[in-house]
């Protein structure tokens, strides 16, 4: 093979040094690598930064806007009614599910002109132009005409999860039966609950800070009262959990700077902090928790709650005596609460609601009721004089 073939032509160019670029050159033509990176680009889904393959090759000059709005859109009748302005679309048949319905789309993109595209997910519409009125313009016309209705749903709260170095969140949706009609909220937690229920909610909307306390023994109902309370504040209020195990998070240096970021983040929502099964860190300060009852007093009152802005609410098994009686200081305390076991009559309508029996005539938990469809009677020790 002789220098002249063009495989040596090629390796005598590339070992030649790049020539410095001329004062004054035209720049190199933008490509969809340059403005976009072709590693991050995906023939469907938008990526980080970067639309499609298809609709970023079609913006390589100086000019890129882009509109997005979330929602359910009905993609079903978008592809019928569009056609022929479908560009591509992705599928997955189910062999459960008709296959019209609107879960067997995954992506579609639709090209309205040579550099005006709309890109249809489940949970986003997103609109590609040269302008960003025409951008937007795409998005709020599509919206309007396939939009569909939101699906009830309930609360949702964000799982605290620690590690070493790193405090971090997990959000978890709640159904739509976790929020309860007021008629069932009395029917499940006995008279005069509903009025201490919009007292209740009535002081969250208003205080920034402070402490609550729900008490009661296990089963009485006060881990279904919090996911029916997130259901119906999830429009202002962001709730988050601390798992019983990991109540020293609230202790550590790193702990104030989470909830700057998350302040940040979500400056317009009120915040809400859970500690179920928190009898160690409210108890009177001993040895072992002193740590914890610190922690909770500085994050509900004074100059660290007047930033952080928290609203903790804790749930007990221990009695009010037991409590560190600093937490239930006037201007602390939000409200507290106790869960009790309902009284037979009470019991008896609620399980006649829910078309269940209960043997014998004692008094009942919630747990207990919603166990089983016939409930068996259970010996329990007697404790007190009639023992």
């Amino acid at each position: 093979m002789n220098a002249s073939t063009p495989v040596n032509r090629l390796a005598d160019e590339a070992s030649r040094p790049a020539e410095e670029p001329r004062y004054g050159a035209e720049p190199p033509a933008p490509t969809v690598s340059t403005m976009f990176g072709s590693n991050e680009a995906s023939p469907f889904s938008t990526t980080y930064r970067c639309p499609p393959i298809p609709i970023a090759a079609a913006f390589v000059g100086p000019k890129f806007h882009q509109c997005r709005s979330k929602g359910r859109w009905d993609l079903t009748r978008a592809a019928a009614e569009n056609a022929a302005l479908l560009m591509r679309s992705s599928r997955v048949l189910w062999p459960d599910k008709p296959t019209n319905d609107n879960g067997n789309w995954d992506d579609v993109i639709f090209q309205y002109g040579p550099q005006a595209f709309l890109h249809v997910e489940q949970g986003m519409v997103t609109g590609y132009s040269l302008f960003p009125s025409e951008a937007e313009k795409l998005v709020v016309d599509f919206a309007a005409k396939y939009q569909l209705p939101e699906e009830p749903s309930g609360g949702s709260f964000e799982l605290i999860r620690t590690s070493e170095h790193d405090i971090s969140t997990e959000s978890v949706p709640l159904k739509s039966t976790t929020v309860l009609e007021d008629e069932a909220l009395s029917l499940h937690y006995g008279g005069g609950f509903l009025e201490w229920h919009q007292q209740y909610v009535d002081r969250l909307l208003q205080r920034d800070s402070g402490i609550s306390i729900l008490e009661g023994p296990p089963g009485t109902g006060k881990t279904s009262y919090l996911r029916h309370l997130m259901g119906i504040l999830k429009d202002t209020h962001r709730f988050y959990f601390v798992p019983p195990g990991t109540m020293s998070v609230l202790s550590r240096p790193e702990f104030i700077g989470f909830w700057a970021v998350q302040r940040r983040r979500y400056a317009e929502r009120k915040f809400a902090v859970i500690l179920e099964d928190s009898d160690d860190a409210i108890m009177t300060r001993g040895q072992d928790n002193s740590e914890h009852v610190s922690a909770l007093l500085n994050l509900s009152d004074g100059m660290l709650a007047s930033f952080l802005q928290l609203q903790l609410i804790c749930t007990i098994n221990c009695g009010t005596a037991d409590i560190d009686q600093a937490l239930l200081r006037p201007g602390r305390l939000i409200s507290q609460r106790v869960f009790s076991r309902l009284e037979y009559p009470a019991a008896l309508r609620l399980a006649k609601s829910l078309g269940r029996t209960l043997p014998v005539a004692r008094d009942y938990s919630l747990a207990e009721i919603f166990a089983e469809p016939d409930l068996e009677e259970v010996g329990r020790p007697k404790i007190g004089f009639a023992a």
